[in-house]
C-alpha cells in the first residue's frame, strides 16, 4: 500500500487536473493506494466527481490539521508544469521528511529522489508521468532506497538551516540595516489584509515574527471581499485602479499618523496600483527622512504576460520591453494578442513608478530575482533574494 498527500489550490497552474487523470487511471489499473487530497479551488467539482474509496478529501485545513496524517504518508504529490516563484509547499513536505513527486527542476533539483522525478518517468503527459510513477513506487522494494533515504535526510537537514525563523529574521535584519529588538515601526501594505491568498497569508507569518522581536507592525489596505462580490467586483477594479486616487490619499494620512521607518510593498496589481507607492515616496523626500521603501515581488504578473502559462525561464523575455512582452507568449489569437498590448501599457506605470520610487526590490528566489533585475533594468544591489520560511 502506498500513502499519498496532495495540498495545494485546485487549479489547473498546479497540476490539479493531471492529478484527477492519474487517480482514475491508477485506479483502473488496480494499483493498491490512498491519497489524501487538502485544499480548495475552481476544479474542485472534478474531485467530487471521483467516487473511489481510496481518495480522501478534506477540503481545505491548517497545517496543524494535515501533520496529523503525516505518520502514514509515503509520498506527497506536486503535479505544477508552471514555473513557480517559490515552492514553499515542498519545502513543508520535505521539512516533514516526506520525499516530494516532482519535476527535479529550478531550486528543488538537489531534493528530489531520483525515482520521484518526472521527467524520467515514461509518457507524455504530467498524468502519465505520475501513473508511471506511483505505480513502480508501489511495487518497490529495493534496499538501495535506504540509503537514499538517509542521503535525502541529510540534505534536508541542510536545508532546514536556510529556511528557519530565525534564518528569515536574520537576513532581515543584514537587508534593513536595523538593530534585533529596536522597536522600529513597519507598515506592511498590500491589496488585502486579511487571510485570503498565500501572500496575505505571507504577511500575517512576516507580522508575527518581526513582533516577537519588538517591532511595531502595522499591516494596511482592505479586507478582501467575500467570493460573490470579489467575482464581480475584481473586474470592475482591474480597469478603474489605474485611476485609483484614493488609496493614495489614504496612504498620506497613515504616513503621516504613525511614521514607519519602513514601507514594505508586497501586492500591488489588484487595487493598489502606483498612487500608493508615488505618494510615499513624496512623503519620505518631503520630510527629508531615513525611512526605507521596499516591493516584493511575490509573482510573474509584473513581469510576463500569463505567468500560468510560463514553464521555462527562458520564456520571460528581457528587459521589460514592449517588443519582448508581446513576443514573450507566442499566440495567433488576435484577441489574446490584444489583451498582451493593453497588459503592458496597464504595468507600463507601475514598472516605472517602482523604479524611481523603491529603494530596495525582493524575491522570493534567486530565479525571480535575475528576471525582477533584468525586466526593470535594476542597478547594483537594488534586487534581492528574500525566501520564505517553513511554515509551522
Amino acid at each position: 500500500m502506498l500513502w499519498l498527500l496532495f495540498y495545494w489550490r485546485f487549479e489547473k497552474e498546479k497540476g490539479f487536473d493531471q492529478l484527477i487523470q492519474s487517480i482514475k487511471e491508477l485506479n483502473k489499473r488496480k494499483v493498491d493506494f490512498e491519497i489524501f487530497i487538502f485544499g480548495k479551488g475552481s476544479l474542485e467539482h472534478e474531485l467530487l466527481e471521483v467516487h473511489d474509496k481510496n481518495v480522501h478529501y478534506f477540503w481545505w485545513k491548517p497545517l496543524d490539521e494535515i501533520k496529523k496524517y503525516l505518520p502514514n504518508i509515503d509520498y506527497c504529490l506536486m503535479p505544477s508544469e508552471f514555473l513557480e516563484t517559490f515552492w514553499l509547499s515542498a519545502l513543508n513536505a520535505l521539512s516533514w521528511w516526506v520525499p516530494v513527486i516532482w519535476y527535479k527542476k529550478w531550486w528543488l533539483e538537489p531534493f528530489i529522489f531520483h525515482e520521484c522525478d518526472l521527467f524520467l518517468a515514461e509518457w507524455n503527459s504530467t498524468s502519465e508521468k505520475i501513473v508511471s510513477i506511483v505505480e513502480k513506487l508501489s511495487k518497490k522494494t529495493n534496499p538501495e532506497m535506504i540509503s537514499d533515504k538517509k542521503a535525502f535526510e541529510l540534505k534536508i537537514k541542510n536545508l532546514l538551516k536556510d529556511y528557519t525563523e530565525d534564518a528569515r529574521y536574520q537576513r532581515f535584519l543584514k537587508l534593513s540595516g536595523f538593530k534585533d529588538n529596536q522597536n522600529k515601526k513597519i507598515l506592511i501594505v498590500s491589496d488585502f489584509v486579511n487571510k485570503a491568498w498565500w501572500i496575505e497569508t505571507y504577511i500575517h507569518d512576516v507580522k508575527n515574527l518581526l513582533e516577537t522581536h519588538w517591532f511595531d507592525v502595522i499591516l494596511w489596505w482592505w479586507i478582501l471581499p467575500r467570493w460573490f462580490v470579489w467575482k464581480w467586483k475584481k473586474r470592475i477594479w482591474l480597469i478603474l485602479f489605474p485611476f485609483n486616487i484614493r488609496s493614495g490619499n489614504k496612504i498620506k494620512k497613515v504616513l503621516r499618523d504613525e511614521k514607519p521607518d519602513l514601507i514594505w510593498f508586497n501586492s500591488l496589481l489588484r487595487w493598489l496600483w502606483p498612487n500608493v507607492v508615488k505618494f510615499a515616496y513624496n512623503w519620505k523626500n518631503r520630510e527629508s527622512n531615513q525611512t526605507k521603501i521596499w516591493m516584493m515581488y511575490h509573482d510573474f504578473w509584473y513581469f510576463y504576460s500569463f505567468p500560468s502559462e510560463l514553464y521555462n525561464l527562458d520564456d520571460c523575455k528581457t528587459p521589460l520591453t514592449k517588443e519582448n512582452f508581446l513576443s514573450s507568449w507566442k499566440c495567433k489569437n488576435i484577441i489574446m494578442k490584444l489583451a498582451i498590448f493593453f497588459k503592458y501599457y496597464w504595468l507600463l506605470p507601475l514598472m516605472n513608478t517602482l523604479k524611481k520610487c523603491v529603494d530596495l526590490h525582493l524575491t522570493p528566489s534567486e530565479c525571480v530575482t535575475k528576471i525582477a533585475s533584468e525586466s526593470y533594468n535594476l542597478n547594483g544591489n537594488k534586487c534581492k533574494s528574500f525566501p520564505h520560511f517553513i511554515q509551522k
